[in-house]
């Protein structure tokens, strides 16, 4: 990654104008001649050039900003994550700018681009749903510094902050394992995310070297009631299973809500683990849920840690920063049969 970001001066030198005319093209002045504007847009377009809007202010200076974007601010588990990024980028002196893409690409480009108009110096992102590898090569290009938390959309692109999705879904399933249990179902959101198709991959493998018998995956949207509809899914899967893995610790929420509907006890006619640990998990009426702790508080304060590292040396070889998650057994899981 170069240390230098395209400035107005590199595009004006590239296109054979003066920094006044470029400037004019940029500010859609009527003065340039039609030719010469074609030829600054060309090079803006060809150096990915995003015009700076603090720049007169902060000319000289850094803006002591970090772009934080995620996927949505109604999750807890992300507000966590957030709170971790400022504490240690309080101590360093930074500034957070947050936002939400929605799990909308489209979304996530406009608010990239917004972030760099204003001089952040850099950014931790969580990519959007169906987030393509080009998307953080393109930020590689434009010098701005990122770190990939939570998700990521390749490996080796960026520096990585997040947890070990083999290692909790492997902990899920020995535990139901040492509980009985042989028939077990994963409820699981829609998507592209990298942590469903890790966690799905890890329990199809997992499963298989226990030798336990996977009952199906079930697939339901995002929706913020947990849907409550997968209890009568799982309970429809022949042969039924007799313990549930959830993706997370809403879809585990709305699990319950359903076998509740359906006159059935979690921990006794179905065994369910959740993941995250969310706060509000542990606070309720019994039964409490059994789920995997993330610790994404952790994961927040590594993620501002990588970027503080980057952007002070930019060339430095890539790093991940895992964070181990932690079973947590609680009411939800009990002995099959």
């Amino acid at each position: 990654m170069s240390k230098k970001r395209i400035t107005l001066i590199d595009v004006a030198r590239a296109a054979g104008v003066s920094r006044a005319t470029a400037s004019l093209v940029i500010r859609g002045s009527s003065l340039v001649a039609e030719t010469t504007r074609e030829k600054v847009e060309k090079v803006i377009a060809d150096l990915d050039y995003v015009p700076n809007s603090g720049a007169a202010r902060l000319r000289g200076q850094k803006s002591r900003t970090i772009g934080v974007i995620i996927p949505n601010l109604v999750n807890s588990f992300f507000a966590e994550f957030v709170e971790g990024i400022e504490a240690r980028l309080d101590d360093s002196g930074h500034l957070v700018m947050l936002a939400s893409s929605r799990d909308d690409p489209a979304r996530q480009s406009g608010l990239i681009r917004r972030l760099r108009e204003h001089g952040a110096e850099g950014l931790i992102l969580i990519p959007a749903d169906a987030t393509r590898p080009e998307t953080i090569s393109q930020l590689d290009r434009a010098s701005l510094p990122v770190v990939q938390a939570m998700r990521h959309v390749g490996m080796g692109l960026s520096d990585f902050a997040g947890s070990d999705p083999g290692l909790a879904v492997r902990e899920s399933v020995r535990h139901l394992r040492d509980l009985g249990h042989r028939r077990i179902a994963y409820v699981s959101l829609k998507g592209e995310t990298s942590t469903r198709i890790e966690r799905l991959e890890s329990f199809d493998r997992h499963m298989r070297e226990m030798g336990l018998e996977n009952a199906g995956i079930i697939e339901v949207p995002l929706a913020w009631d947990g849907s409550p509809q997968s209890a009568g899914m799982v309970s429809a899967l022949n042969p039924r299973p007799t313990a549930a893995i959830c993706f997370n610790d809403i879809l585990a929420s709305g699990l319950l809500r359903g076998l509740f509907d359906l006159g059935l006890m979690p921990g006794r006619d179905l065994s369910v683990v959740g993941h995250d640990n969310l706060s509000f998990i542990d606070l309720g009426a019994p039964p409490r849920l059994t789920t995997v702790q993330v610790f994404p508080r952790e994961i927040g304060t590594k993620a501002a840690e990588l970027l503080i590292r980057r952007i002070a040396e930019p060339h430095a070889e890539l790093r991940d920063a895992i964070v181990q998650p932690r079973l947590r057994v609680r009411d939800t899981t009990g002995p099959c049969g």
